[in-house]
């Protein structure tokens, strides 16, 4: 995708009427992270040529590298959520974005993603390709770069777990309320009967503990800018599935039951293609507990059907 596709598929939803000059420099000034403002140079552009951006005109890759290494996530995807809120087009952004082969289940996140992406992929448009000799060659090398970033990995960025539930975790909670409902013949159980079961009100508190060390790992991924190791949260989510899909498929008294199982074959699981794995920062129970609830966010889990 181009920068201009991106800007123009979320243009009637966070505009709000703002010319396309001054759409461009809303844009940009919440990627980025205020302490580089005065010092970004596509900012400084006549707004006409601010404008051409958003129809069409390329970013240099000078611009994009630095947009993409002063990038603020926090920052960029609460003004996405803010936005998505302010419009209430939560719908239709998990629609443009499952369009353009996103899942579309946690669009302020994956909104950030693209960006990043566009930015990244402009930035290294113009660097020459290393040629080897041979097949053979190309793929030691691959190994050596992989086992050298991984032997060298920093510790996975801390994400916080918000006191209230983001939009993104709504169809993994909702999930929850239905097992905690099928276990307690509850009908509709919602977060008003929590309070009623303390139980599970800890037990709400952990899922969220353990999807929040899942998107900590995702969103590191992105920062570490390897493109070999682009895919490995997919690649994590793909084995998880693979580990937990059977015990998820056994008959249980109540979703409660199925899903705990579930968790406990999760903490059990060993990684082969998951490269990150050789990392005692990158891999852990919370991890690979909290990739379950992004597999039911993907639609991949249920534990009521």
């Amino acid at each position: 995708m181009e920068f201009k596709d991106y800007a123009q598929g979320l243009k009637p939803y966070f505009s709000f009427g703002k010319n396309d000059a001054d759409f461009f420099v809303d844009m940009i000034g919440n990627f980025i992270k205020d302490s580089v403002m005065d010092n970004c140079k596509i900012l400084d552009n006549m707004p006409d040529t601010q404008a051409r951006y958003i129809n069409g005109n390329s970013i240099s890759k000078k611009d994009a590298l630095f947009l993409f290494e002063n990038k603020d996530i926090d920052k960029y995807i609460q003004w996405v959520h803010e936005c998505i809120e302010k419009s209430d087009s939560y719908t239709d952004i998990c629609e443009w974005l499952q369009n353009n082969g996103l899942t579309g289940s946690a669009p302020d996140i994956e909104c950030y993603e693209l960006l990043a992406s566009i930015f990244l992929s402009i930035a290294k448009k113009s660097k020459a390709k290393k040629k080897t000799s041979s097949p053979f060659e190309e793929s030691l090398n691959l190994i050596k770069d992989i086992n050298t970033k991984v032997a060298s990995l920093p510790r996975p960025i801390f994400v916080q777990v918000p006191d209230i539930a983001s939009p993104i975790e709504s169809p993994y909670i909702q999930e929850l309320y239905a097992a905690y409902g099928d276990a307690e013949a509850v009908k509709n159980f919602s977060n008003k009967d929590l309070p009623h079961y303390p139980d599970y009100e800890d037990d709400l508190n952990d899922r969220r503990i353990d999807f929040y060390a899942a998107v900590s790992i995702e969103r590191s991924l992105l920062e570490l800018d390897a493109d070999n190791l682009s895919n490995q949260f997919d690649v994590l989510k793909e084995e998880t599935l693979d580990g937990v899909k059977d015990t998820n498929r056994k008959k249980y008294a109540n979703g409660y039951e199925k899903m705990l199982s579930v968790m406990e074959q999760a903490s059990t699981l060993q990684y082969r293609n998951y490269l990150l794995s050789q990392s005692p920062y990158w891999i852990s129970n919370k991890i690979q507990k909290g990739v379950c609830h992004h597999l039911v966010n993907d639609g991949k889990l249920r534990w009521v059907k």
